[in-house]
């Protein structure tokens, strides 16, 4: 096992420990509760609009015309 491994495996199982021990911590009222938050929704779609569903429904269910 080279120094590398080594070093990268601690660092792994540092960050694995250090990341499940910040978890308990949870922002206050005073950073979620604001007038000023970013609208990700906007920015990220979190579902599919309808549309979207039907037209891939549409697309897959017709063949491709190919010429010989």
């Amino acid at each position: 096992m080279s120094f590398l491994t080594g070093f990268l495996g601690i660092l792994g199982i540092i960050s694995f420990i250090s990341f499940f021990f910040l978890m308990r911590f949870r922002a206050s009222s005073k950073q979620t509760d604001r007038s000023d938050r970013i609208k990700w929704s906007s920015y990220i779609p979190y579902r599919e609009n309808s549309t979207k569903k039907t037209r891939k429904n549409e697309n897959s269910s017709q063949d491709a015309d190919f010429e010989n």
